[in-house]
Parts: C-alpha cells; sequence; structure tokens
C-alpha cells in the first residue's frame, strides 16, 4: 500500500509453534514408567536393555530443538551440534530418571540439554581462543600474509573475527594462568623429590 509517496509494507504474523511442538510432561511420564518398568524387567531376566520408545524419542529432539531457540542459544553458528549432543546425552541419561522422585521429565530433560548446551558453547569458545592464540603469536610474514589474503580486511589481533568477548578472554588467560602454576608446582615437586637423592 503506498500512502502519500510513503510505502507502508504489510505486517507479517508471527508465527506460533502449533501443538507438535509442545511436549505434554503427564504423557511422557507415562510412556517413562512404562519404559523402567520394562527396563527393570529386562534387568532382572537378564535380558538386553530394551528399545527407548519413539515417543519417549520425538520428546527428547523436541525437548533440545525447542531450548535451542531460546536467546540464549539461538544465534550460534553451531546450534546443530548443541541439539544432537543434548539429545545424546538426554538418551545416555534417561534411565536415571526416577519416577518417584520427580513427576516433571521435561524439566529433567530440560536440564540436560542445558548444561550440554552451556559445555558445548564453552568447548567453541576455548577452541576460538587457542585459534586466537595461535594467530597472535605468529611473527612470520608469510602466515600473516597468508591470513590477511583469506581473510581480507581482518586485522590479524581482533578478538571479534574469532567470536571472543571481553569476559572470554579474561576466563581463558586466568584458567591458563592457573594451569601454568600448577605445571610450576609440579616441576619444583619433582625436582625437590630428585634433589634427596643427589649425593
Amino acid at each position: 500500500m503506498v500512502y502519500n509517496n510513503i510505502v507502508k509494507k504489510p505486517k507479517k504474523k508471527k508465527s506460533k509453534p502449533s501443538d507438535a511442538d509442545y511436549v505434554d510432561n503427564q504423557q511422557l511420564y507415562n510412556a517413562l514408567v512404562e519404559y523402567k518398568k520394562k527396563l527393570k524387567d529386562a534387568e532382572n531376566a537378564g535380558r538386553k536393555k530394551p528399545k527407548l520408545p519413539d515417543y519417549i524419542g520425538e520428546c527428547i529432539l523436541k525437548i533440545a530443538s525447542r531450548l535451542s531457540y531460546r536467546p540464549n542459544f539461538a544465534n550460534y553458528p553451531y546450534r546443530e551440534e548443541m541439539v544432537s549432543d543434548g539429545v545424546l546425552n538426554c538418551i545416555t541419561y534417561i534411565d536415571n530418571f526416577d519416577p518417584k522422585l520427580s513427576t516433571s521429565p521435561f524439566g529433567y530433560l530440560t536440564q540436560i540439554c542445558w548444561f550440554s548446551f552451556v559445555r558445548i558453547i564453552n568447548k567453541e569458545k576455548k577452541e576460538k581462543y587457542t585459534q586466537y592464540k595461535f594467530a597472535e603469536q605468529q611473527n612470520n610474514k608469510d602466515f600473516q600474509n597468508w591470513f590477511n589474503e583469506v581473510y581480507a580486511g581482518v586485522d590479524i589481533g581482533r578478538k571479534d573475527f574469532f567470536g571472543l568477548t571481553d569476559s572470554d578472554m579474561e576466563r581463558f588467560d586466568e584458567m591458563l594462568g592457573q594451569k601454568k602454576e600448577k605445571k610450576e608446582k609440579i616441576k619444583k615437586k619433582r625436582k625437590s623429590k630428585l634433589d634427596i637423592f643427589d649425593i
């Protein structure tokens, strides 16, 4: 629509998640209780562990994928890796869910996914920090020329290129300093033990 040479774009309606995106906590709880009974029967009979029902698997996938769209996790380029790791951790620890202690498997699985996502983010940031330090310490002109050709216009010292914030840098620098201190203490202990045998 055009009014007085001003173009107005029609507003887009926000798409709401359908019922297919939601997990019913009570149904999931009932399915887990039934699965735990089968699991206990198989253990008592000495049989192989039963297959996880498809419904529980679908619920785990829905929980992990919907959690990945939260603002905390949505903008990471490795979001799919976070979802797959969350699903894997949920499947690994699903047997630890105790229906007698909790009636909320949704909360249990969400918490597992949350901590899995945080682990992946920390692992990726640590890898980026290593890459940043490597690039920072290179005094080789050939390496700098190659880097400038591949990443045209990027300053080699910029931590923004590697996706690191100031708080990330401080945290990893502190961790690196603690590791160095630990190594020094171990070296001193070893040296003092060896000094005992010197005659």
